[in-house]
C-alpha cells in the first residue's frame, strides 16, 4: 500500500467513526454544529487535500493551488477538478465515483454500525 492509499483509508475510517459518534450523540433536534461535525469537516478537508498531493507525487504531476483551494472550500468539486486535471475524462469520472462512493459507503456503514450497537446495548433509563 502506498501513502496515498493509507490516507484514503484514514479518510474512510474517520468518516465511519464520525457517523458512529453521530448516532450516539444526535438527540433528534437541530442543535447546530457539534464538536464531532467540526472535527469531521476539518479531518475530511485535510485528508482530501493530502490525498491529492500524494496522488500527484505518484503520478509525477503537481496538485495545482487552485484545485487544492477548491477542495478546501468544497471538497467534491475540488476533487472532481483534480481528477479531470490529472486523468483522462473517463478515468477521471471512474476515480471520482469510486472516491466519493467509498466515502458515502463508509458513512452509511458507520451509521449502520452505530445503530446496531445501540440496538444491542440499549441505554439504561
Amino acid at each position: 500500500m502506498t501513502k496515498r492509499d493509507f490516507i484514503y483509508l484514514a479518510l474512510l475510517i474517520s468518516l465511519a467513526i464520525g457517523s458512529i459518534i453521530d448516532v450516539f450523540t444526535w438527540s433528534g433536534e437541530d442543535a447546530g454544529y457539534t464538536l464531532n461535525d467540526i472535527t469531521q469537516l476539518v479531518a475530511t478537508v485535510v485528508l482530501c487535500v493530502w490525498w491529492e498531493i500524494e496522488d500527484a507525487k505518484l503520478r509525477d504531476g503537481k496538485a495545482v493551488t487552485l484545485t487544492r483551494t477548491m477542495t478546501i472550500f468544497f471538497a467534491p468539486l475540488g476533487l472532481l477538478i483534480y481528477f479531470f486535471q490529472s486523468r483522462k475524462p473517463l478515468a477521471a469520472l471512474v476515480w471520482f465515483a469510486g472516491f466519493i462512493g467509498g466515502a458515502v459507503l463508509a458513512i452509511f456503514l458507520g451509521a449502520y454500525l452505530g445503530e446496531w450497537i445501540i440496538a444491542i446495548y440499549p441505554s439504561q433509563p
